[in-house]
């Protein structure tokens, strides 16, 4: 009797375990339905459900990482509404990209099988590269190549991002350059004049006070003039005398009255 009732527990163990396993699968198999059938969000949520059962479940680790990546391009093309209202499509879009390439690192980074990490460091490069986070995907294509070297469309989208990543840095460069030089200018337009240079600044205000006020020659009276006429008039006189004692040749002064 004894021996009967381990073999009933036993017996009852690889029941329950083989009914488990028929679980998962058939939620996995609901999943790739959903999936094959244009619904990703509802496929993600039997791949999880089925990783509830089964959290080693490489099949559906690898399923829901294509799942959320189909429902990012669908939210990125606006066929399936952002999870949250106060989003973007752009930004839900790149939370779900992020989502589907931590799946695909878990199933590269938890099987064996050669093929299969390959085929899931592709899928991480390209949910990066919609990231636009194109050295993390440069270093999935990487590793995909390192498992297999012949694969044309990994070489194809290595190169892809190679170019996006330049382009991405050579803006970068000239954006830090224009910042550079926008501060620079921001910089001398606030720097302090020298004294040198107020000094300039100060003579070149004078010179135009003195072009903007015109010279004003002195007026004389009528009797000022008639007295400086009579006293030019004797010098003149004296300067003859003078010049004819010592023979110089007499030069007759006029003299215009100006007032």
């Amino acid at each position: 009797m004894p021996n009967l009732r381990i073999y009933h527990i036993i017996l009852f163990l690889v029941l329950s375990f083989c009914s488990m396993s028929q679980t998962e699968k058939m939620t996995l198999r609901k999943g790739n339905d959903a999936y094959h059938g244009g619904k990703p969000v509802e496929a993600t949520n039997y791949f999880s459900k089925s990783l509830k059962e089964k959290p080693d479940y490489y099949k559906a680790n690898f399923n829901l990482g294509d799942a959320l990546y189909k429902t990012a391009e669908g939210i990125s093309a606006g066929k399936i509404p952002t999870p949250n209202k106060q989003m973007t499509k752009d930004s839900a879009a790149n939370l779900v990209y992020d989502q589907a390439a931590q799946q695909f690192e878990v199933v590269a980074k938890s099987v064996s099988n050669a093929d299969t990490i390959q085929k899931a460091w592709h899928n991480y490069g390209n949910a990066k590269l919609k990231q636009k986070s194109f050295e993390d995907a440069i270093l999935g294509y990487k590793k995909s190549l390192k498992l297999n070297p012949n694969d044309e469309d990994t070489r194809y989208n290595l190169a892809y991002a190679q170019r996006e990543l330049k382009k991405q840095q050579d803006q970068q460069k000239k954006n830090d350059k224009n910042k550079d030089k926008n501060k620079d200018q921001k910089k001398d337009g606030d720097k302090p004049e020298n004294k040198k240079d107020k000094e300039n600044k100060d003579k070149g205000n004078n010179k135009n006070d003195e072009q903007k006020e015109p010279y004003q020659q002195p007026q004389m009276s009528k009797e000022q003039a008639e007295k400086m006429l009579n006293a030019l008039k004797n010098s003149e006189r004296k300067m003859q005398s003078l010049r004819k004692k010592k023979g110089d040749p007499g030069q007759k002064i006029k003299v215009e009255k100006d007032w």
